[in-house]
């Protein structure tokens, strides 16, 4: 065997050490992609427990949402202060889909909470009252998907169910 081809081995082997480095690096890459969607997924999972738990640990939140009657200072202040932390999250799934470490299916799903968070008029001024706070292009994603959506009975509803 000559010199040269002893070279051409030589980078042929070379070539090939290459490629399955890349390769390995791709799979890695795959793998923390994967990684990350996962935790942001559990970070989405345990944001939705939260206010859902909230709920259960004061169930009045639905009234002073719904009531017509003005609630007291130290009801709202519960009510406005759940609606930031459900805004918040969605807030975060948002940023997270832009970033692209959510898919749009799952985005999707998380949004419509929108929809039940300001469903009502009190949810919606709370809204207006805290909305400058948030991102101003998630504000003005909600502000474009909230902008023809009736209230919705949700509350009434429940109340009603014997």
């Amino acid at each position: 065997m000559t010199l040269e081809q002893i070279a051409y081995i030589a980078q042929i082997a070379g070539v090939l050490v290459v490629a399955a480095t890349l390769i390995f690096l791709a799979l890695q890459v795959r793998q923390g992609t994967n990684l990350l969607r996962s935790e942001a997924r559990q970070t989405q999972l345990a944001n939705d427990q939260t206010g859902v738990y909230k709920f259960v640990e004061f169930p009045e939140l639905g009234r002073i949402l719904s009531q017509v009657e003005t609630p007291s200072f130290e009801e709202k202040t519960k009510a406005i202060f759940w609606m930031i932390g459900q805004m918040r999250a969605r807030e975060y799934e948002w940023l997270q889909y832009k970033a692209g470490a959510m898919d749009k299916e799952p985005w999707e799903s998380y949004r419509g909470v929108i929809y039940f968070v300001l469903g009502t008029e009190r949810g919606r001024a709370f809204w207006d009252l805290t909305s400058a706070y948030f991102n101003s292009g998630f504000t003005k994603m909600v502000t474009e998907m909230m902008a023809d959506m009736p209230t919705i009975d949700y509350w009434d509803k429940l109340q009603d169910i014997k």
